[in-house]
């Protein structure tokens, strides 16, 4: 870390400093905003602020055809020290982003146990004695401009025969040589990026590549019509942020399911429900009840006694935090909408929560976990947003925020937006410390993965 470097991290009226960062793991603190301080930051953590890693980092997903997890693309930005030496070598910022992430960083703390893809480039496939031995998970994206030729396909097929995945990013085939007939079949995943192409144009393509083994990609899929489009042309995965917008057919289009959340939602956000009123709301639905008592009793929060009933867990977890877990738990129920798309807001919620608070008791952490988690609200119930936040009642610092991006949560919402669409070039125009940003963001994806087990495994476990 240069000596130039900003540790602060402005957020509206709330400024962090390093010394307000979390003290306790993603896994072992109190979630929401309820830390001990007393336990010490994790090596990983520690690691993460005395070495070069990656100032940020996000993943996006790649879904199947039924909307479940296949894996993530990992995107990096480059470290603080090669854009202050202004360093342009592209082999060296990928070689040192890959090593960090599968070994400073760990796989799992960004994936858990699905498929991790990475760009490569050609002088570090060549020179792939650097990678694991193992390539199991990990896939090795070629970019569309390298050149296909024995040495390359040496090489890949090295890679192949130790468990990676060949993934050939914004393909398009066109003249068929023998070193990309080669290619083609080595190749696991093909990506094809469908913006401004006709969809003769993709069945062409489709065609043509049908008769390899690769799986087939539609890459930038932003909207459900362009999922359905891509459906119904026969692609495999689906990488994009389609599931993250609303599927408005038209009216009464909110599940039953839906509308319940929504009835338990509206009545959790009450002004006048307190402890009281807020343990016979849980105490009503059995299943939620059961859900959270057994959450409280995990290991997660790693208890000597065991709490028996909800009375005992609101006064150990206090009114703000048993409503984000009831907020967070009514949503798991929403089995019609794709996995991945709670965890999203999950990752949003707890972002936004420990930005403002910097890990700190806050009253301005529920209101800040509700911001994160409810901007997604819109699609999680396939409703209108404007819609939703008439009916909830929500504080109007939270309705500001998620509607117009206003108020003084505003800022922080485009912020967490930003960084997890990889938008760094707009993240680097606030004042927000980069090292920041990617801890609270690995240690966001842990919690939330970490949470989406909680919320959504069968209530018979």
């Amino acid at each position: 870390m240069l000596a130039s470097d900003s540790w602060s991290l402005t957020a509206n009226t709330s400024v962090l400093s390093i010394d307000s960062l979390p003290t306790c793991s993603a896994i072992n603190c109190v979630p929401v905003a309820c830390f001990t301080p007393e336990v010490a930051m994790p090596d990983s953590t520690n690691a993460m602020f005395q070495s070069d890693l990656p100032s940020m980092v996000a993943r996006q997903a790649i879904l199947d055809r039924d909307q479940k997890l296949f894996g993530y693309e990992l995107l990096f930005r480059a470290t603080l020290a090669d854009r202050h030496a202004n360093i342009t070598d592209g082999d060296a910022a990928t070689a040192r982003v890959l090593m960090q992430a599968l070994v400073d960083i760990g796989i799992e703390r960004l994936v858990g146990d699905s498929h991790a893809l990475f760009n490569m480039t050609r002088r570090l496939l060549l020179e792939h004695e650097l990678l694991p031995i193992s390539g199991k998970r990990i896939g090795l994206e070629l970019l569309e401009d390298q050149v296909v030729d024995e040495a390359l396909l040496t090489a890949l097929r090295d890679l192949s025969r130790r468990g990676y995945l060949i993934v050939l990013d914004d393909f398009v085939l066109r003249e068929q040589t023998p070193e990309i007939n080669e290619l083609l079949e080595l190749a696991d995943i093909i990506k094809i990026e469908i913006p401004n192409r006709t969809d003769s144009d993709l069945a062409e393509q489709i065609a043509r590549l049908r008769p390899f083994r690769a799986r087939l990609v539609a890459e930038k899929v932003e909207t459900h019509s362009e999922f359905q489009r891509c459906l119904a042309l026969g692609f495999d995965l689906f990488q994009g942020y389609f599931f993250f917008r609303p599927e408005i057919i038209g009216e009464g289009n909110v599940s039953e399911t839906g509308l319940s959340v929504m009835r338990l939602l509206a009545a959790l956000e009450d002004a006048n429900n307190g402890p009281k009123e807020l343990e016979s709301i849980i105490t009503s639905d059995a299943v939620l009840s059961y859900r959270l008592l057994r959450l409280v009793n995990s290991a997660y929060f790693g208890l000597s006694s065991s709490v028996s009933s909800l009375r005992h867990a609101i006064v150990y977890l206090g009114i703000g935090n048993i409503r984000n877990w009831v907020r967070v738990l009514a949503l798991a129920r929403l089995d019609n909408r794709p996995p991945e798309l709670l965890k999203a807001a999950l990752v949003r919620a707890r972002m936004c929560e420990q930005l403002i608070t910097g890990g700190k008791p806050s009253s301005k952490g529920e209101q800040a976990f509700m911001v994160g988690l409810f901007s997604m609200l819109d699609a999680l119930l396939n409703a209108p947003m404007d819609e939703l936040l008439n009916n909830l009642n929500l504080p109007a610092e939270v309705s500001q925020a998620i509607h117009d991006g206003s108020g003084p949560f505003g800022a922080l919402l485009e912020q967490v937006q930003a960084c997890e669409r990889a938008q760094w070039e707009l993240l680097e125009s606030w004042d927000v410390s980069p090292v920041l940003l990617a801890y609270t963001y690995l240690s966001a994806v842990e919690w939330a993965d970490q949470m989406f087990s909680f919320g959504t495994a069968p209530t018979g476990n």
